[in-house]
């Protein structure tokens, strides 16, 4: 999970285009939902999608990640942000749409958890509602023993992320290693260790149907991961 690195993960992924995006979460979701007023938005993050959404929709967010809701309620001030576990949590609110991006539910690491957190998704959705999620890579995707590196070099800052991956079972491990330099504080280094659960497309679509929905999978998604979209079986 992100933690030392929660002040840095806008500037890590500056990369990401959240407003081309949000242009497709848009496109699909008038495409399946035209009606749709209001979004949950499920491991929001730092909710950077949500200053292009919330011209169109009411959104709020949760996240484990209690600076990533800090973050999201500046972003998003009419939005309602809250420190939830995605495996279960109760708003006492539906909502027409739920998305779950940028592999948010691979953090998820048995199926008895994705199962239980589509159920509690499923629960929070209004009649006829849409989910998206985004998932993790699978087995047949996942690159064992990759080095990816991501650098930042702005003037007051300057970031290095590296990281090598293995695999322990069905889960993707990740040992990310940071060095931050700035005026003040010189040279840091820490590290992260994030797990994913390698969840192939098969389980994938056996647990959304558990929880009760109709779904079909786009191959490409949103840059390339796949994108599932769940609609509620009215029971």
């Amino acid at each position: 999970m992100f933690t030392d690195s929660s002040d840095l993960y806008d500037l890590v992924y500056s990369f990401k285009d959240y407003e081309k995006e949000s242009a497709e979460i848009l496109r699909i979701i008038k495409a399946i939902r035209p009606d749709c007023k209001t979004i949950l938005d499920i491991g929001c993050g730092t909710s950077e999608h949500h200053r292009y959404l919330n011209k169109h929709f009411s959104i709020d967010g949760i996240d484990l990640n209690s600076k990533f809701i800090e973050t999201s309620k500046k972003k998003n001030p009419a939005g309602h942000y809250r420190v939830e576990n995605m495996v279960q949590f109760d708003l006492e609110k539906q909502y027409d749409v739920i998305i779950c991006l940028f592999s948010s539910i691979g953090y998820l690491q048995t199926m008895n958890e994705i199962i239980a957190a589509l159920k509690c998704f499923n629960k929070h959705l209004n009649t006829d509602g849409l989910v998206m999620v985004e998932p993790w890579l699978n087995k047949d995707t996942w690159q064992n023993g990759k080095v990816h590196m991501i650098t930042i070099d702005n003037e007051d800052i300057k970031i290095c992320r590296m990281n090598t991956s293995y695999t322990s079972g069905d889960l993707s491990i990740l040992n990310f290693h940071y060095l931050v330099g700035t005026k003040d504080q010189g040279v840091q280094h820490f590290q992260e260790e994030h797990k994913l659960r390698l969840t192939s497309k098969e389980e994938m679509l056996k647990a959304f149907q558990l929880a009760d929905f109709d779904v079909t999978f786009d191959e490409k998604g949103l840059f390339g991961r796949g994108m599932y979209h769940g609609k509620k079986i009215k029971i």
